[in-house]
């Protein structure tokens, strides 16, 4: 039973859990486990680690139940760890890596966003977040793929919760891989669909890593200056959090203007909770402050920006993942 300052210490040594994650990941070592138990010394020579160093990572991780160590320097895989495998189709070791580097380093500096408002990432790398990625095409392609980890069975859960038997033409606005897209239209064979994007995202697109595309354009382009006209149905999942008020706002009334006259926007996001209960999205909530600008935000919260952008919040619905589909219609 740990006092309550040693449940504090915890807290704060954090950082140290995140990045012996990382290094783990990097040197595939929920692979070399796989049926197998290892010792540090094996472990370490297929990774090309130091073993003493290797070992005290993996002891770390043991006592967090990443691992278990059979015996002295012996490790044997667990749940936890087997799904950190890189064989894994959407498993989380490419968010374990992308969140570990860039974001990592923005959290160093999160008293500077705590004072300004302002991102981190920013000061630190020169450029906003999404821009620096345009810039970088091997992180970019590190965080498509994160996106598809973080993305498993809330895209699935969005594709069926909504009735889509009225619509003709969905718009995916900010889709990028395109998985949510391709699900939505191989559940709905009447549906053309459009997917607009960064370069980087309809790149990804277009090579399937979401999965097939059929009856989609492909629009790379900027849903602050447009988006796709004509549409029936504009879907944004985990955009909107991406932004701060101003800006999101500015995509949504984006959204309004170009949407057929009877047309619904939906709005997919984790509903932040109120009160002091424990909660991943307000750990994702400073994710956003410090590294992209943007903010998770509470149902009431939501209907305020949308009256701001000519919308109104018409009903929410909850699905089977822990994701919600906000749907708005012209106010």
């Amino acid at each position: 039973m740990f006092t309550p300052a040693q449940q504090i210490l915890r807290m704060g040594f954090g950082f140290a859990l995140a990045q012996a994650l990382r290094v783990v990941v990097e040197l595939k070592i929920a692979d070399a486990l796989a049926g197998a138990e290892r010792t540090a010394e094996e472990l370490a020579s297929a990774g090309g680690a130091n073993p003493d160093a290797l070992y005290r990572v993996m002891r770390l991780l043991a006592s967090e139940g990443v691992f278990r160590e059979v015996s002295p320097r012996l490790f044997a895989q667990t749940e936890l760890s087997a799904a950190l495998r890189s064989d894994l189709p959407g498993g989380p070791s490419d968010f374990v890596r992308m969140i570990n580097t860039e974001a990592y380093r923005s959290f160093g500096d999160l008293p500077y966003s705590i004072k300004t408002g302002r991102t981190a990432f920013e000061r630190l790398f020169g450029a906003p977040r999404f821009e620096w990625l345009d810039a970088h095409p091997e992180q970019a392609a590190l965080f498509q793929r994160a996106m598809v980890s973080v993305s498993q069975g809330a895209n699935e859960a969005v594709a069926a919760a909504y009735d889509f038997s009225t619509a003709r033409r969905v718009v995916d606005v900010g889709g990028g891989h395109g998985q949510l897209l391709s699900l939505i239209l191989r559940r709905n064979s009447h549906l053309s669909g459009v997917l607009l994007d960064r370069p980087a995202g309809i790149a990804s697109a277009k090579a399937g890593l979401g999965g097939p595309l059929s009856r989609t354009e492909f629009v790379a382009g900027d849903f602050f200056e447009a988006v796709p006209r004509g549409g029936d149905v504009y879907i944004l999942k985990r955009v909107i959090h991406d932004w701060d008020d101003g800006r999101a706002s500015l995509i949504l009334r984006n959204c309004r203007e170009a949407m057929t006259p009877d047309g619904s926007v939906l709005v997919a996001e984790r509903i932040i909770g109120e009160g002091d209960d424990q909660d991943l999205n307000k750990y994702l909530d400073i994710v956003m402050l410090a590294v992209v600008g943007g903010k998770e935000r509470s149902k009431p919260e939501y209907a305020d920006l949308f009256l701001h952008c000519g919308l109104r919040l018409d009903r929410v619905i909850d699905t089977s993942a822990d994701i919600s589909v906000l749907v708005a219609r012209a106010a």
